[in-house]
């Protein structure tokens, strides 16, 4: 029997177009009824069918077996065939690395003229990757390879090509070439070990993938890292519902979903242990089997805090990292990215419109357009660059097209001062401010904030953050409100007190300007006439 390792009701689940073909790709040909032209139609021309079937590979026991595919392999490459580019957060173990170089080569036996790529983590990672290449080809039963009519013909430290024109890869960048299939193990180990060569897996190999074709990122949450970035961006382009072809499509795969994440000899479930079940039922809505609890309390006894990054329950469980020490991530991506906040087209004419504004001093400026209604923060746009004068952003605002009521400016406008042309005289921002204001005939309100501990602002901003909505195109701010961290002490291994200065420090300032710098009248309906009910959140354009 072939065994899929799944049900008939989860097979018609992941694979719509095949409903009903259950019972085709769980059971092997009766060859004795079939003619060999029968058997290559229905059998041998299925990748699903082939991918369970004509395979072999090396388990975890040492044992050579035939290649057949567990759940999470069936969810990765259902989903693939939905939308061709992936990325794929993980717990260990699910054989996910393995399906997609099966997948690959069969891809190039079956398939001319394929240009596919491999990266992994490091030079042994990637020779084990075309060991296991070699060992498929080797393993293939002659009748497939006769029935293929090809041949191997290079097979190096670089590259396994065959004579149909179709070569597989390893590489540590792709910049040059054309791919239609690409694979990227354990992009966070990357990310954490060579930052420099995960951005250039950025700007360099995801640009050489052929629109449309296949492109799977996969790893174990590593902290805040590059690959932290694509995966939120992934889960706000998809909840967002604007997602496209160049869009990673996000999937999570949990300790939950692997049937061999259990143990039968019963443990001991001590107070910390409860609290997290508890927890975990509760946000996932399951209920664990006594042998996963089993499972999860030896784990954790052999891995500590490092558990939630090797077996997560769910993303947010992935990131919480030792060295994970950002302010915002967690609550945004549980109350705005998967409650509802993420609005397309937030802004409303009806509502009046503030600017709040992060001043940079050789650095970046930035502009948060922010509404209220009913208590609800709504930033509905932004816009941040350097090396500009303070008119430059003023006029940015003017041709917004956005009625505006205030600009609102961060404490030290008060006294900063910047010489001006003509007498000489140095004025502070917030006076230029005015100026500029009222040269221009404009009725904007200038607001200068009080100053107040950073400390203070970074816990308004968490408050603020469950009462937030955002328009997705606020990329910069979405991505200060994933990153905005402590620093950290590599002598003492332990998180400081102090924010990190970086790129995403700017958008968090300004932040903390509008949570600190709420009116005492905002919260009501002020708003010239009814808000139209599409425009609430968690109702109409919220996803």
């Amino acid at each position: 029997m072939i065994n899929l390792r799944i049900s008939e009701e989860v097979f018609d689940e992941l694979y719509p177009d095949l409903k009903g073909l259950y019972s085709h790709y769980d059971t092997p040909p009766d060859h004795s009824k079939l003619t060999k032209e029968q058997f290559e139609a229905r059998y041998l021309s299925s990748k699903l069918w082939r991918l369970n079937n004509i395979y072999s590979i090396v388990d975890k026991r040492g044992d050579k077996v035939t290649f057949r595919m567990n759940q999470a392999q069936h969810i990765v490459y259902a989903r693939s065939r939905q939308h061709t580019r992936v990325v794929i957060l993980k717990s260990r173990q699910q054989g996910i690395s393995t399906f997609w170089l099966v997948s690959y080569f069969d891809d190039a036996a079956f398939r001319s003229n394929f240009t596919i790529g491999l990266m992994a983590q490091g030079i042994d990672e990637a020779s084990t990757l075309l060991e296991r290449t070699k060992f498929l080809w080797d393993e293939l039963a002659p009748s497939v390879k006769s029935f293929l009519n090809i041949k191997c013909v290079a097979d190096n430290a670089k590259k396994y090509a065959l004579s149909n024109n179709s070569t597989i890869f390893i590489r540590v960048s792709f910049r040059s070439a054309t791919l239609q299939r690409m694979h990227i193990s354990e992009f966070g180990k990357i990310a954490n070990a060579n930052p420099k060569r995960a951005k250039e897996t950025q700007t360099g190999t995801l640009q050489a993938l052929a629109p449309g074709n296949t492109g799977v990122i996969e790893s174990t949450a590593e902290g805040r890292n590059l690959f932290k970035t694509v995966w939120d961006n992934a889960m706000i382009a998809h909840k967002s519902g604007q997602m496209t072809a160049k869009d990673f499509y996000p999937v999570f795969l949990s300790w939950l979903d692997d049937p061999d994440c259990v143990q039968s000899v019963t443990q001991t479930i001590d107070g910390k242990a409860l609290e997290y079940f508890e927890k975990l039922e509760l946000e996932t809505g399951r209920c664990l089997t006594r042998e996963q609890k089993n499972f999860w309390i030896t784990q954790y006894r052999e891995l500590g805090g490092d558990i939630h990054q090797e077996y997560p329950g769910t993303p947010e469980e992935a990131f919480l990292a030792s060295r994970d020490g950002t302010y915002y991530s967690r609550l945004f991506n549980a109350h705005v990215v998967n409650g509802g906040g993420l609005v397309v087209g937030l802004y409303d004419e009806n509502l009046p419109t503030d600017v709040f504004f992060d001043l940079g001093v050789d650095d970046y400026t930035v502009c948060g357009f922010v509404q209220w209604y009913r208590h609800n923060y709504r930033v509905c746009d932004e816009y941040w660059n350097n090396g500009y004068a303070i008119g430059h952003y003023l006029k940015y605002c003017q041709e917004s097209g956005y009625e505006i009521r205030d600009i609102v400016l961060p404490h030290d406008a008060a006294h900063r001062t910047i010489a001006t042309q003509g007498n000489g005289k140095a004025k502070s921002v917030k006076d230029i401010v005015r100026e500029w204001i009222k040269e221009e005939g404009l009725t904007w309100g200038v607001r200068v904030l009080p100053k107040d501990s950073i400390a203070d602002g970074i816990e308004a901003v968490r408050r603020m953050i469950p009462k937030l909505s955002i328009d997705p195109k606020c990329t910069y701010i979405i991505d200060c409100l994933n990153n905005y961290s402590k620093e950290w002490d590599d002598k003492l291994l332990v998180w400081k007190k102090t924010p990190l200065h970086d790129e995403y420090s700017h958008g968090a300032d300004m932040l903390r300007q509008v949570a600190m710098g709420v009116r005492e009248s905002e919260g009501s309906n002020n708003s010239r006439r009814a808000i139209p009910q599409r425009h609430q959140r968690g109702t109409g354009f919220a996803i």
